[in-house]
Protein backbone atom coordinates (compact mmCIF):
# COMPACT_ATOMS: atom_id res chain seq x y z
CA UNK A 1 0.00 0.00 0.00
CA UNK A 2 1.08 3.13 -1.40
CA UNK A 3 0.88 6.96 1.13
CA UNK A 4 -0.44 9.89 -1.57
CA UNK A 5 -0.25 12.99 0.05
CA UNK A 6 -2.54 14.71 -2.73
CA UNK A 7 -3.31 18.75 -3.49
CA UNK A 8 -0.17 19.97 -0.87
CA UNK A 9 2.05 23.15 -1.58
CA UNK A 10 5.53 21.75 -1.68
CA UNK A 11 8.90 23.69 -0.62
CA UNK A 12 11.26 20.75 -2.31
CA UNK A 13 14.36 22.13 -1.03
CA UNK A 14 15.33 22.78 -4.07
CA UNK A 15 13.36 25.35 -6.16
CA UNK A 16 12.79 29.12 -4.41
CA UNK A 17 8.91 28.89 -5.05
CA UNK A 18 6.50 26.70 -3.51
CA UNK A 19 5.01 23.68 -6.29
CA UNK A 20 1.65 24.53 -6.00
CA UNK A 21 -1.02 21.40 -6.44
CA UNK A 22 1.48 19.09 -6.12
CA UNK A 23 1.35 15.20 -5.52
CA UNK A 24 3.62 13.20 -3.73
CA UNK A 25 3.60 9.48 -3.60
CA UNK A 26 5.38 7.41 -1.03
CA UNK A 27 5.98 3.70 -1.09
CA UNK A 28 7.35 2.24 1.73
CA UNK A 29 10.29 4.22 3.25
CA UNK A 30 10.89 6.09 0.37
CA UNK A 31 9.32 9.22 -2.17
CA UNK A 32 8.38 7.14 -5.38
CA UNK A 33 7.07 9.75 -7.23
CA UNK A 34 5.88 13.87 -7.26
CA UNK A 35 3.19 15.02 -9.78
CA UNK A 36 1.67 18.09 -10.46
CA UNK A 37 -1.72 19.23 -11.82
CA UNK A 38 -4.78 16.08 -11.98
CA UNK A 39 -4.22 13.42 -9.69
CA UNK A 40 -3.98 10.56 -11.85
CA UNK A 41 -2.96 6.51 -11.29
CA UNK A 42 -4.20 5.99 -7.41
CA UNK A 43 -4.80 2.54 -6.50
CA UNK A 44 -7.59 1.20 -4.60
CA UNK A 45 -5.16 0.30 -1.84
CA UNK A 46 -3.80 3.70 -1.50
CA UNK A 47 -3.90 5.30 1.34
CA UNK A 48 -4.99 9.07 0.80
CA UNK A 49 -4.33 12.17 2.55
CA UNK A 50 -5.53 15.41 1.53
CA UNK A 51 -3.26 18.73 2.10
CA UNK A 52 -5.25 20.93 0.48
CA UNK A 53 -3.99 24.39 1.73
CA UNK A 54 -1.01 22.87 3.43
CA UNK A 55 3.10 22.99 3.05
CA UNK A 56 4.90 20.22 2.84
CA UNK A 57 8.68 20.31 3.54
CA UNK A 58 11.40 17.68 3.58
CA UNK A 59 12.34 16.68 7.27
CA UNK A 60 14.58 18.74 8.89
CA UNK A 61 18.14 18.30 10.14
CA UNK A 62 20.17 19.27 12.85
CA UNK A 63 23.57 19.15 12.23
CA UNK A 64 24.95 19.51 15.41
CA UNK A 65 23.46 17.85 18.60
CA UNK A 66 24.55 15.80 21.97
CA UNK A 67 21.99 13.49 22.26
CA UNK A 68 23.48 12.50 25.78
CA UNK A 69 23.20 15.42 26.75
CA UNK A 70 19.51 16.09 28.23
CA UNK A 71 19.23 20.17 27.87
CA UNK A 72 19.13 20.67 31.29
CA UNK A 73 21.30 23.39 33.92
CA UNK A 74 23.85 20.71 33.94
CA UNK A 75 23.99 17.63 31.55
CA UNK A 76 27.78 16.54 32.58
CA UNK A 77 26.39 15.41 36.14
CA UNK A 78 24.15 13.30 35.02
CA UNK A 79 26.79 11.84 32.48
CA UNK A 80 29.63 11.37 34.94
CA UNK A 81 27.37 9.68 37.04
CA UNK A 82 26.09 7.21 35.65
CA UNK A 83 26.82 4.07 33.71
CA UNK A 84 27.03 4.24 29.58
CA UNK A 85 23.53 2.05 29.81
CA UNK A 86 21.48 4.66 31.35
CA UNK A 87 23.41 7.45 29.51
CA UNK A 88 22.29 5.47 26.22
CA UNK A 89 18.42 5.26 27.98
CA UNK A 90 18.32 9.28 28.60
CA UNK A 91 19.82 9.52 24.94
CA UNK A 92 17.06 8.00 24.00
CA UNK A 93 14.17 10.24 24.88
CA UNK A 94 16.13 13.16 23.44
CA UNK A 95 15.93 11.25 20.30
CA UNK A 96 12.60 10.76 20.54
CA UNK A 97 11.57 14.56 21.63
CA UNK A 98 13.59 15.63 18.60
CA UNK A 99 11.92 13.22 16.38
CA UNK A 100 8.25 14.80 17.36
CA UNK A 101 9.46 18.17 16.58
CA UNK A 102 10.21 17.60 12.94
CA UNK A 103 13.45 16.79 13.41
CA UNK A 104 14.32 13.78 11.20
CA UNK A 105 18.10 13.95 11.29
CA UNK A 106 20.54 14.41 13.52
CA UNK A 107 24.46 14.71 13.65
CA UNK A 108 25.45 13.93 17.00
CA UNK A 109 29.05 15.07 17.95
CA UNK A 110 30.22 13.76 20.86
CA UNK A 111 29.21 11.33 23.27
CA UNK A 112 31.23 8.76 25.67
CA UNK A 113 32.43 4.99 24.57
CA UNK A 114 29.45 3.43 22.18
CA UNK A 115 26.53 5.37 23.84
CA UNK A 116 25.09 6.80 20.79
CA UNK A 117 26.25 4.92 18.07
CA UNK A 118 24.51 2.16 19.76
CA UNK A 119 21.50 3.83 20.10
CA UNK A 120 21.89 4.77 16.35
CA UNK A 121 22.29 1.17 15.41
CA UNK A 122 18.71 0.19 17.27
CA UNK A 123 17.13 2.82 15.27
CA UNK A 124 18.53 1.32 11.67
CA UNK A 125 17.42 -2.30 13.31
CA UNK A 126 14.30 -0.80 14.02
CA UNK A 127 13.97 -1.69 17.13
CA UNK A 128 13.19 1.58 18.55
CA UNK A 129 11.65 4.34 16.51
CA UNK A 130 13.92 7.55 15.88
CA UNK A 131 15.69 9.68 13.64
CA UNK A 132 18.40 9.06 11.81
CA UNK A 133 21.60 9.60 13.68
CA UNK A 134 24.83 10.09 12.35
CA UNK A 135 27.35 9.58 15.00
CA UNK A 136 30.89 11.03 15.86
CA UNK A 137 31.22 8.37 19.13
CA UNK A 138 33.76 10.26 21.19
CA UNK A 139 35.77 13.23 20.08
CA UNK A 140 39.19 13.37 19.69
CA UNK A 141 40.86 16.35 22.08
CA UNK A 142 43.63 17.07 23.77
CA UNK A 143 44.75 15.57 27.14
CA UNK A 144 42.44 18.06 29.65
CA UNK A 145 40.74 19.04 26.61
CA UNK A 146 37.29 20.89 25.67
CA UNK A 147 34.31 18.50 27.04
CA UNK A 148 36.95 15.85 27.44
CA UNK A 149 34.44 13.70 29.51
CA UNK A 150 32.78 12.98 26.22
CA UNK A 151 36.36 12.25 23.73
CA UNK A 152 39.04 10.00 23.32
CA UNK A 153 42.45 12.52 24.97
CA UNK A 154 45.32 12.05 22.97
CA UNK A 155 48.28 13.84 22.71
CA UNK A 156 51.02 14.28 19.39
CA UNK A 157 49.97 13.04 16.25
CA UNK A 158 50.39 9.54 16.56
CA UNK A 159 48.51 9.71 19.45
CA UNK A 160 45.94 11.13 17.63
CA UNK A 161 45.90 8.93 14.45
CA UNK A 162 45.75 5.76 16.80
CA UNK A 163 42.18 7.59 18.36
CA UNK A 164 41.00 8.28 15.18
CA UNK A 165 41.26 5.19 13.92
CA UNK A 166 39.87 3.30 17.40
CA UNK A 167 36.45 5.43 17.25
CA UNK A 168 36.43 4.64 13.37
CA UNK A 169 36.91 0.83 14.41
CA UNK A 170 33.90 1.11 16.78
CA UNK A 171 31.62 2.69 14.02
CA UNK A 172 31.57 6.14 14.01
CA UNK A 173 30.11 8.23 10.93
CA UNK A 174 31.84 11.16 11.35
CA UNK A 175 35.30 11.99 13.35
CA UNK A 176 34.84 15.27 15.61
CA UNK A 177 38.02 16.97 17.32
CA UNK A 178 38.60 19.59 18.87
CA UNK A 179 40.66 22.28 17.62
CA UNK A 180 40.35 25.15 20.27
CA UNK A 181 38.96 25.49 23.74
CA UNK A 182 35.45 26.38 24.49
CA UNK A 183 32.75 27.50 26.69
CA UNK A 184 31.50 24.34 28.63
CA UNK A 185 34.69 23.37 29.87
CA UNK A 186 35.90 25.36 33.54
CA UNK A 187 39.89 27.09 32.60
CA UNK A 188 39.73 27.70 28.79
CA UNK A 189 38.92 30.23 26.77
CA UNK A 190 36.77 29.95 23.34
CA UNK A 191 39.76 31.47 21.39
CA UNK A 192 42.78 29.33 22.41
CA UNK A 193 44.00 26.54 20.37
CA UNK A 194 43.93 23.06 21.27
CA UNK A 195 45.04 20.11 19.02
CA UNK A 196 47.87 21.41 16.76
CA UNK A 197 48.00 21.38 12.93
CA UNK A 198 50.20 17.96 13.02
CA UNK A 199 47.13 16.30 15.20
CA UNK A 200 44.77 17.95 13.37
CA UNK A 201 46.09 16.31 9.95
CA UNK A 202 46.48 13.23 11.24
CA UNK A 203 42.84 12.60 11.96
CA UNK A 204 42.25 14.20 8.92
CA UNK A 205 44.01 11.56 7.22
CA UNK A 206 42.40 9.09 9.16
CA UNK A 207 38.39 10.22 8.92
CA UNK A 208 39.47 10.13 5.05
CA UNK A 209 41.11 7.20 4.44
CA UNK A 210 37.71 5.85 5.22
CA UNK A 211 35.66 7.85 3.46
CA UNK A 212 34.83 9.55 6.66
CA UNK A 213 34.21 13.38 7.62
CA UNK A 214 35.62 15.80 9.91
CA UNK A 215 34.25 18.09 11.71
CA UNK A 216 36.15 20.83 13.95
CA UNK A 217 34.79 22.42 16.96
CA UNK A 218 36.99 25.59 16.42
CA UNK A 219 36.22 28.88 18.39
CA UNK A 220 39.22 30.92 18.30
CA UNK A 221 40.88 31.83 14.38
CA UNK A 222 44.13 30.51 14.99
CA UNK A 223 42.41 27.41 15.32
CA UNK A 224 39.61 28.00 12.44
CA UNK A 225 42.84 28.95 10.44
CA UNK A 226 44.18 25.71 11.44
CA UNK A 227 41.38 23.55 10.21
CA UNK A 228 40.62 25.72 6.83
CA UNK A 229 44.59 24.95 5.79
CA UNK A 230 44.45 21.33 6.03
CA UNK A 231 40.56 20.71 4.63
CA UNK A 232 38.38 20.03 7.91
CA UNK A 233 35.16 19.28 6.40
CA UNK A 234 32.98 21.37 8.67
CA UNK A 235 33.47 24.11 11.08
CA UNK A 236 31.15 23.75 14.42
CA UNK A 237 30.34 27.03 16.03
CA UNK A 238 33.03 29.57 13.93
CA UNK A 239 33.01 32.60 16.66
CA UNK A 240 35.95 34.67 15.76
CA UNK A 241 36.61 33.75 12.03
CA UNK A 242 37.19 36.61 10.35
CA UNK A 243 36.71 37.84 7.01
CA UNK A 244 40.02 36.10 5.19
CA UNK A 245 38.89 32.85 6.76
CA UNK A 246 35.12 33.34 5.69
CA UNK A 247 36.35 33.84 2.19
CA UNK A 248 38.44 30.62 2.44
CA UNK A 249 35.53 28.69 3.84
CA UNK A 250 33.82 29.59 0.21
CA UNK A 251 36.39 29.08 -1.56
CA UNK A 252 36.87 25.45 -0.16
CA UNK A 253 33.41 24.50 -0.33
CA UNK A 254 34.09 23.85 3.98
CA UNK A 255 30.60 23.83 5.77
CA UNK A 256 29.84 26.01 8.68
CA UNK A 257 27.88 25.09 11.40
CA UNK A 258 27.04 28.49 13.48
CA UNK A 259 25.00 26.75 16.73
CA UNK A 260 24.43 30.30 17.78
CA UNK A 261 21.60 29.50 20.01
CA UNK A 262 23.27 27.96 22.74
CA UNK A 263 25.25 30.76 23.18
CA UNK A 264 22.25 33.26 23.30
CA UNK A 265 21.35 30.53 25.62
CA UNK A 266 23.96 30.30 28.01
CA UNK A 267 25.05 34.19 27.78
CA UNK A 268 21.61 34.82 29.25
CA UNK A 269 20.63 31.89 32.18
CA UNK A 270 21.04 32.58 35.72
CA UNK A 271 20.31 28.28 36.05
CA UNK A 272 24.61 28.28 34.57
CA UNK A 273 27.74 28.73 36.70
CA UNK A 274 28.70 32.56 36.80
CA UNK A 275 31.95 31.23 34.91
CA UNK A 276 29.89 29.76 32.08
CA UNK A 277 27.65 32.85 31.89
CA UNK A 278 30.38 35.46 31.76
CA UNK A 279 32.69 33.23 28.58
CA UNK A 280 29.28 32.95 26.79
CA UNK A 281 28.16 36.62 27.40
CA UNK A 282 31.34 37.61 25.50
CA UNK A 283 31.30 35.64 22.18
CA UNK A 284 27.36 36.55 21.61
CA UNK A 285 28.20 39.68 19.84
CA UNK A 286 31.14 38.87 17.76
CA UNK A 287 29.26 34.86 17.15
CA UNK A 288 26.08 36.71 15.45
CA UNK A 289 28.77 39.59 13.24
CA UNK A 290 30.51 36.63 12.27
CA UNK A 291 27.31 35.11 11.04
CA UNK A 292 26.35 37.93 9.18
CA UNK A 293 29.54 38.29 7.57
CA UNK A 294 29.29 34.20 6.31
CA UNK A 295 26.17 35.27 5.06
CA UNK A 296 27.00 37.96 3.16
CA UNK A 297 29.57 36.15 1.79
CA UNK A 298 27.88 32.80 0.63
CA UNK A 299 29.60 30.33 2.88
CA UNK A 300 27.79 26.63 3.07
CA UNK A 301 25.57 27.33 5.92
CA UNK A 302 24.11 23.71 7.77
CA UNK A 303 21.97 24.28 10.25
CA UNK A 304 23.44 22.78 13.91
CA UNK A 305 22.18 24.10 17.33
CA UNK A 306 24.60 22.06 20.14
CA UNK A 307 21.08 21.14 21.42
CA UNK A 308 21.29 19.41 24.89
CA UNK A 309 23.91 21.26 25.84
CA UNK A 310 23.24 23.50 29.54
CA UNK A 311 19.78 24.87 29.31
CA UNK A 312 19.35 24.49 25.61
CA UNK A 313 16.73 21.01 25.17
CA UNK A 314 15.75 20.27 21.71
CA UNK A 315 12.79 22.69 21.20
CA UNK A 316 15.53 25.95 20.58
CA UNK A 317 16.03 24.65 16.94
CA UNK A 318 13.33 26.77 15.69
CA UNK A 319 15.31 29.54 17.69
CA UNK A 320 18.01 28.57 15.95
CA UNK A 321 15.94 29.02 12.42
CA UNK A 322 14.79 32.67 13.33
CA UNK A 323 18.72 33.78 14.41
CA UNK A 324 19.48 32.71 10.94
CA UNK A 325 16.91 34.93 9.69
CA UNK A 326 17.62 37.93 11.56
CA UNK A 327 21.33 37.84 10.40
CA UNK A 328 20.30 38.36 6.91
CA UNK A 329 19.17 35.17 5.39
CA UNK A 330 15.83 34.60 3.64
CA UNK A 331 12.94 32.22 5.05
CA UNK A 332 13.60 30.16 1.79
CA UNK A 333 17.76 30.52 2.56
CA UNK A 334 16.99 28.76 5.93
CA UNK A 335 14.75 26.48 5.17
CA UNK A 336 17.51 25.27 2.50
CA UNK A 337 19.70 24.88 5.01
CA UNK A 338 18.19 22.66 7.28
CA UNK A 339 17.13 19.98 4.99
CA UNK A 340 19.17 19.89 1.52
CA UNK A 341 22.60 21.85 2.62
CA UNK A 342 21.93 20.14 5.81
CA UNK A 343 22.16 17.04 4.00
CA UNK A 344 24.94 17.90 1.84
CA UNK A 345 26.91 18.47 4.98
CA UNK A 346 26.36 15.18 6.35
CA UNK A 347 27.25 13.58 3.09
CA UNK A 348 23.36 12.19 2.95
CA UNK A 349 22.16 12.32 -0.82
CA UNK A 350 19.03 9.83 0.08
CA UNK A 351 17.33 12.99 1.80
CA UNK A 352 16.81 16.34 2.56
CA UNK A 353 14.73 17.44 -0.76
CA UNK A 354 11.49 16.10 -1.68
CA UNK A 355 12.20 14.44 -5.06
CA UNK A 356 11.79 10.81 -6.31
CA UNK A 357 13.81 8.27 -4.45
CA UNK A 358 14.58 9.71 -1.33
CA UNK A 359 13.68 9.05 2.08
CA UNK A 360 9.86 9.90 2.82
CA UNK A 361 10.71 11.87 5.47
CA UNK A 362 8.64 15.12 5.48
CA UNK A 363 6.66 17.71 7.50
CA UNK A 364 3.34 18.87 7.04
CA UNK A 365 2.79 22.03 7.72
CA UNK A 366 -0.88 23.83 8.72
CA UNK A 367 0.59 27.26 7.31
CA UNK A 368 3.15 28.61 5.18
CA UNK A 369 6.50 28.78 6.65
CA UNK A 370 7.85 31.55 3.93
CA UNK A 371 5.57 33.72 5.66
CA UNK A 372 6.41 32.95 9.10
CA UNK A 373 9.31 30.55 10.04
CA UNK A 374 7.74 30.03 13.84
CA UNK A 375 4.76 28.22 12.01
CA UNK A 376 7.90 25.02 12.25
CA UNK A 377 7.30 25.35 15.79
CA UNK A 378 3.55 24.50 15.72
CA UNK A 379 2.32 20.85 16.34
CA UNK A 380 2.69 19.17 13.12
CA UNK A 381 2.42 15.91 11.03
CA UNK A 382 5.94 14.39 10.81
CA UNK A 383 7.04 11.45 8.64
CA UNK A 384 9.41 9.44 8.89
CA UNK A 385 10.53 6.70 6.95
CA UNK A 386 7.12 6.77 5.46
CA UNK A 387 5.40 6.43 8.41
CA UNK A 388 3.48 9.07 10.51
CA UNK A 389 5.35 9.79 14.09
CA UNK A 390 3.21 9.50 17.47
Amino acid sequence: MRTVIKNCNIIDGIQNNPIRNAHIFIKDDEIENVTVGNLENVRDDDLILNCTGKYVIPGLIDCHVHLVCDGGKDPQSMIMASDDEMVTLHAYKSALDTLRLGITTVRDLASPGRTIINLRDAINDNVLVGPTILASGPAVCMTGGHVHYLGIEADGSAEVRKATRKVLKDGADFVKVMATGGIATHGETPGSSQLTVEELSAAKEEAHKKNKMIAAHAQGLEGIMNCIDIGIDTIEHGIYADEQALYLMKEKGIFLVPTIIVMQRLATSEAVPKWLREKAEAVVEPHQKMLEMAIKIGVKIATGTDCGSPVTPPEYYFDELTIMEDAGMTPMEVIKSSTKIAAECLGLKDRGTITNGQKADLLILNENPLENLHTLKNRNQVIKNGKFVQ
